[in-house]
């Protein structure tokens, strides 16, 4: 059963600003990761643990761009289902998503049930 325009508009209002916040963030990130990865001379660290320091920092700044990149996919195909009216409904199973659980993950695209065996079968 399709959620009513009226129920689905507070989860899209979340989305939008969740969007907004996380593509803000992205790009602070990236900047960041970039301009420490410029090679200035004077700034070339003077110890060995200083690099290691230092690239330990760029890996963990590209890997949270990785994970909001990706929550950020999560997003758009929320956004997705929101305008053909197939929010709320599991892609996997065709059943209704709880709203408890789409007011804590609103990009998430799978009920509980199907969430739980897709993350079993990932182990």
């Amino acid at each position: 059963m399709k959620m009513k325009k009226s129920e689905v508009k507070p989860f899209k209002e979340a989305l939008l600003l969740l969007r907004a916040r996380l593509r803000g963030d992205v790009h602070t990130l990236a900047n960041a990761a970039l301009s420490s990865s410029t090679v200035n001379v004077s700034a070339v660290p003077s110890h060995i643990a200083d690099l290691g320091s230092d690239t330990f920092e760029l890996d963990n700044t590209l890997q949270l761009i990785t994970n909001e990149g990706e929550t950020l996919e999560q997003i758009e195909g929320a956004l997705e289902r929101i305008e053909s009216g197939d929010y709320g409904i599991c892609v996997e199973c065709s059943g209704k998503i709880p709203k408890m659980r789409l007011q804590v993950i609103p990009y998430t695209p799978y009920c509980v049930k199907c969430a739980a065996q897709i993350q079993e079968e990932e182990r």
